[in-house]
Order: structure tokens, then sequence, then C-alpha cells
């Protein structure tokens, strides 16, 4: 306990500091938050320790304020450890949990807008974007600058919805949230199977027994690990701990949704991008002072002011969106690990297609494996197969707006692929195409001269988007009109390769009686379209659902019979060492989604290369000896989970002063046994946003401390004010 008047250094969410000295107001203890003011700025922080400046009194300001909540004494030391491993200062993770700038102010004077259905004006997508803002807020009110920034729209959008009468003031006050809606029980309404009871019983056990334990719920697609972890937060929320049920945002549905009301009596709290600044002070607010205890959320739920957290689900564990790269690199999984480590309570990372590294952990004993090995209810598994697309050439067609004089045009789909098809749809069933690659084409290319579409802004070529008429770069978002003819020589231009916009105009063409949906994110831009289309899909409005990886994982379709893999060798190329193990998540995921009713699925996977291992691996269910195989390479390469790495990315407005800067780090690296410095070298998009970019690579084995290295290095050659440096634990990506 620290008293009135002592000197108490204080943390504050600000990327350039380790804590500053103030007086104390009021009595605090460790983690209090605190309001102070750094150069007549204010900032809300918490008392990190004693003062250690050794200022003068004089030159050591006071607390503005000193308020009664506070972070535990875990969670400092869990900043401590983040801050660490990370090598983000400790106020830069402190900013990742004082993400609310107003948590304690009292709420703001605003005047608030509800959407009213009841206008009959047309539906542009700007529109449907602001409906849909409302409807992912439970339509509550909203201010103007809540709508622009969740719809992503213009405020001449928003003003003409507002004088129309489509928005319609509401109160001018935001009121606080007792959450007594948010209590829940337990409606004993699932009955587990022997597997599922056996799994929920160990983790009851754990989590009854208190203590740090690691859990890998390990269940093919469809074997109800939902189930499961919903009987283990019931144990934990019952006790009176809190629990957070970590899970990517697309997988954020109705139907998860649904779910758990029917499980737990209410509606969960749900924390993800898409909320307003009222409500994530609400929800802020009411996980600090206890009144919440259970959210269901996105990575950034992790670094909630938590209180009394007692269990921790991760969901999808092997999900590369768990990895952040901005506001800091880190991964959300091994943060959530690493918290529940030092609180002390149970953790559960539930997949699949675990990740390399969480099956490694199993193997050293570090995590417990709970299997699901059978469908819930019984529903089998599909049947899965390779299309060899060097015997099963693509049908060409030809469109109704072609001349005589047009060539007819490459298809994507093989006969024997069209073929099932065929037959699904005779049976009244519903096929799902997937192929991960957006818009119509993915290169624009003259082939006389070889000119080709390049973003002025990106070392990367525009994609050809049909729907929207324009070229888009899918690095920047930038937008170019489609030239009519070569910009170099004159002559035509052509469009190479196949996108999803592209397999919908040949499914158009051959199956022209069929109701077709396209689902990207360029068509799904917010979690509301992406449920008018489940809606539609359950309701048998679609047949043939075409689309990326959105629909990879967390939807259940009873009518889906067949999935066909336009594109399986797309992720087996390039320069990543996860690629295969990437390719067999993306697509074991995909397959799942086949034959979970009563009618049995199948999964056709067109590919020129069928005895490739992972694809292998795909059609006989063998996921073990496949991922034993690619950690063997791995293994002799001292690559993750084997070794380490950490990635140095340099960014510059300005290529000399980029490569003066390079030349420097260069040439301060240091030399360490078993570790190797690679760099710098061009990375592979060399230039984003105008910003050119080198990479340096640390390579260690697995007892290797890079971390401290490379502070000591990076502390040797302080970068310019127009350089960024971005440091990369473990990088997931290597563009």
């Amino acid at each position: 306990m620290f008293n009135p008047g002592d000197i108490v250094k204080v943390l504050i969410p600000n990327v350039a500091n380790t804590g500053y000295d103030y007086r104390l107001t009021a009595s605090a203890d460790l983690g209090t938050f605190v309001r102070v003011h750094v150069m007549n700025r204010p900032y809300i922080g918490v008392v990190y320790g004693i003062g250690d400046s050794n200022l003068p009194p004089n030159k050591i300001r006071d607390t503005v304020d000193v308020f009664p909540e506070h972070l535990s004494v875990s969670d400092l030391q869990w900043i401590q450890k983040m801050s660490t491993w990370t090598l983000m200062t400790p106020g830069a993770v402190l900013r990742l949990i004082v993400n609310v700038p107003d948590a304690f102010s009292p709420p703001r004077m605003e005047q608030l807008y509800i959407y009213n259905n009841d206008t009959n004006i047309r539906m542009t997508d700007a529109r449907q974007a602001v409906a849909d803002a409302f409807a992912s807020n439970d339509n509550d009110a909203m201010g103007v600058s809540d709508i622009q920034n969740i719809a992503h729209v213009s405020a001449a959008v928003v003003r003409g919805m507002i004088s129309r009468g489509v928005l319609t003031p509401s109160v001018t006050r935001v009121h606080e949230s007792d959450f007594s809606e948010y209590v829940y029980h337990d409606m004993c309404n699932v009955h587990l199977n022997t597997e599922q009871a056996a799994a929920a019983h160990e983790l009851g056990t754990a989590i009854d027994r208190g203590g740090f334990s690691a859990y890998l719920l390990d269940g093919i697609t469809g074997s109800g690990k939902t189930q499961v972890y919903f009987d283990a937060a019931w144990r934990a929320y019952s006790r009176g701990a809190s629990v957070l049920l970590m899970m990517p945002e697309i997988a954020l549905t109705a139907q998860f949704m649904s779910r758990y009301e029917q499980r737990f009596g209410a509606r969960p709290v749900v924390w993800h991008s898409n909320l307003t600044a009222a409500r994530r002070r609400e929800i802020w607010r009411g996980v600090l002072r206890g009144q919440i205890r259970m959210v269901v959320g996105t990575r950034s739920a992790l670094f909630l002011p938590w209180q009394n957290l007692g269990l921790i689900v991760v969901d999808e564990e092997h999900d590369t969106s768990y990895k952040q790269d901005d506001m800091g690199n880190y991964h959300a999984r091994d943060m959530a690990v690493l918290r529940a480590k030092i609180a002390g309570f149970p953790i559960v990372l539930a997949s699949a297609t675990p990740s390399a590294e969480t099956l490694q952990n199993v193997a050293d004993g570090k995590y417990r494996q709970l299997r699901l090995t059978s469908r819930f209810g019984g529903a089998s598994l599909p049947t899965i197969k390779t299309i060899d697309m060097r015997q099963n050439r693509p049908e060409q067609y030809t469109l109704a707006t072609d001349n005589d004089d047009t060539p007819p045009h490459t298809g994507s789909l093989s006969p024997m692929l069209c073929d099932a098809m065929r037959e699904t749809l005779s049976a009244g069933h519903q096929i799902m195409l997937f192929i991960n690659r957006r818009g119509f084409a993915p290169i624009v290319q003259c082939k006389k001269c070889g000119w080709v579409a390049q973003c002025p802004d990106c070392s990367v070529g525009m994609t050809y988007h049909k729907r929207i008429g324009k070229l888009l770069c899918h690095m920047c978002g930038r937008t170019a009109p489609v030239p009519e003819k070569c910009p170099s020589c004159g002559d035509a231009v052509s469009y190479r390769g196949a996108g999803l916009e592209k397999i919908e105009e040949e499914v158009a063409i051959k199956f022209p009686s069929a109701r077709t949906a396209l689902v990207s994110s360029d068509t799904i831009v917010s979690r509301q379209a992406l449920e008018r289309l489940v809606h539609k899909m359950e309701n048998g409005e679609i047949d043939i659902v075409i689309g990326t990886q959105i629909l990879a994982k967390g939807h259940h379709f009873p009518n889906l019979t067949l999935v066909g893999v336009v594109d399986a060798d797309m992720g087996l190329f390039g320069t990543d060492f996860r690629a295969a193990e990437h390719t067999f998540q993306q697509l074991f995921q995909v397959a799942g989604r086949a034959g979970r009713g009563d009618a049995p699925g199948r999964v056709l996977m067109q590919t020129y290369q069928p005895d490739r291992p992972v694809l292998q691996a795909i059609c006989n269910g063998d996921r073990d000896s496949f991922m034993a195989a690619d950690m063997a390479a791995r293994r002799a390469a001292k690559m993750p989970p084997y070794g380490q790495l950490t990635a140095l990315v340099i960014e510059a407005q300005k290529e000399p002063i980029l490569k003066k800067f390079c030349d420097a780090l260069a040439a301060a690296a240091p030399s360490a046994p078993g570790v190797r410095i690679m760099g710098p070298i061009a990375a592979q998009v060399y230039q984003v946003r105008n910003w050119y970019r080198m990479r340096f690579l640390v390579a260690g084995d697995a007892r290797a401390m890079l971390q401290p290295l490379v502070a000591h290095w990076l502390a040797k050659v302080t970068p310019p004010a127009n350089v960024r440096v971005k440091i990369d634990v473990n990088p997931q990506n290597f563009m």
C-alpha cells in the first residue's frame, strides 16, 4: 500500500515509456489506475512500482486522480513478461489494455440516432452498411462518428439518411448499463456423448483443482468441441470466476450466439472491432468492476481489465488472425497461455487442425490432449478425393456477349467436378466452391510487350474486379480504371488467372438455373451480411456458394453435401516454411463443411500435383502422420517449433535513407553461438503505401535467448525520425 505523498512510478499507455515518477494524492496499491499529465496531455496509467527517477521533489508532479479500480499484481507481471518476450515497451502493452480513452470519464453528452426500418428508401451498399452497423450493436442508438467508423461510410451518407428520416434522433446521453441481463445459468439442455463427457470431466476437474494447466481440445470438424468448452466455461463461471471465450472474428456468427444463449439462458457479451465507443466503454468498465464475468471476443478481448479471470478458451487456436501485426506484434494465443500461467488458471486451446507449436507442446508434456474423434449426432465424415487436372482439363465456355471472333474462355472447373455438381443439384443438395483468391483475375497484362498493371504505391500487381469494373490493389486498397488498351504499346490487355468472380461467371454459364452467391471480403463487409448469407443457405435459397476462407470455419449447413476446391495447389508455393501446414489447415477446415447433416458429404480437390503429401494426408484423414513428417523437416532445419526466429522489418519513405540505416544496422550486428543474422534483403513486398521495406531475420535454436540480443543490437543504432523499425518475434508473415 502506498500513502498520499509517496513517490511512485506510473506506467502510461504510450509506446515510448517504461514509467514516470509521480507523487500520489491518495492511497493506492500496485496496479491502481491513476490520471496523470505528461507534457500537459492527460493519460490514464497504473501504479507500477516505487519511484526511482531520483529527481528533486519539486520536479515531481502530483497525480490528478486516483481511482478505486486496479489491475492485479499478476496482470502487472504479465505486462512485464509480455514486454520482455515481444520487445514491445511495457507502455505499449498497457496501451492494449487501456484502449478506451474515456473509460474513467462520465458518459458523454451526444446526439444519438436510431435506425428506422420502416422507410422505403433505396438501399445502396453504403446505406446497407449503416443498417448493418446498427444491427451489429443490437440496434442501440449511435452517434454520427460511430456510424461512420463502424459502417466505413462518409459523413454525406449519414447526413443523407438523417434528412430522409432513415436515421431519427434519439436520446442525447449515453446511459450506464448494470449488465443485469447478462447473468447465466446452465440450461441443462445438452447431452454430451461419451468422448465429450470424458473431455468435459477432465476440464472440470482441472478447474476445481485450480492452478495453471493447458489443454488441447483436439476434435474433428463437427465433433462438438463448442459444447465441451461451454461445459468448462459454466464450471468456472459457477465458481465465481470470470471466463473469456476467444475466437477469430469470422467465427462470431449468429449460429454460435444462438447456441450460447440456448446453453446459458442469456445472450453473450460480445467484444469485437465494430462496437460503438459507448459500448466499448460500458463493457470495459463492466469487466473492470466485475459486473461482466463472461465475454465472447476476438483477440483484443484478452486485454480487457479482467477481475478474477479463471478460464480462457482459444477456439480455432491455429488461426492466423490471432497474430497481431499493428500496434505491436504479438500472438494472442501465446499471450493467453502466458497470462494463464502467471495468474494460475486453466486454458483450453480448441482446434480440428492444431498448430505445430501446440502439437509440440503436447509432445513435450506441457499441454494435455483431449481428443474427439467422431462427429456429434452421428453424422459421418465426408469422403475426400483429388481430381488430377493433368488428365481432367477444364472445359472451355463462351459468354452470350461473345462474338464470332472471340476465342473461348478457359474454364477452371474440371468435367469430373462439374458432373459431381450436377448430381448434387439433382439431389436437391447444396454445393460450396472454394477458391482463396478475390476478384476476377489477379493479373492484367499485355501479351505483346509484357506490361503488367502495377499499383503505383505498392510493389504488387493490381487485381481486376469485374463487379466494380476497376483494378484494385489488395495491399493498400487503391483503385484504378481498367485500361482499354495497353498504356505501353497500345495493344489489347488480357486477364490471367482466376478469382472467385471468374468462377461465378463459369458457373452461371454451365449451371444457368442454379442460384449462386459470392462470398469474400469484398461482398461480405459486415457480420450481418454474412448472417444474411447463412440464413439463405439454411433456408435453401442458395444452391451454389462460391467463396474464400470466410467460409472455411464456423458454419453448419446441414444440406451442403459437396465441397469443390478449385485450386488446391494455391498455398503450396512460396518462401513460408509453414505453407504445407497452413494449406492442410485451410483445406481440412473447408472440407469439414460437407456432410454435417443426415446426407453424406464429399470433397473434390482439383490439383496438378495430387501426390503432394499434404493433399494425400487430407484425403486419407491422416493428419498426425503428415504433421509428424512436416515437423521432422522443421527439426532438421531448426525452424519453429524447434528453433526461434525474430524478424526486423525496416521501413522508410526514401530508399537511400533506408539503405544507409540498414547498412549501419548490419555493421553493428552482434555474433553469438548458435545464432544467425541474415540480411538485410528487400522484403518480398518491397513497397507498401509508398514505404520501402527491408528485412533482417535472426535465427537461433530452441534454447536461444534472441530477445536480449536483438534489444542490445538495436540500442547501438538509433533510427532517424523517418525510419520505422518493427520487431516480430516468431513471425507468421514473411512478406
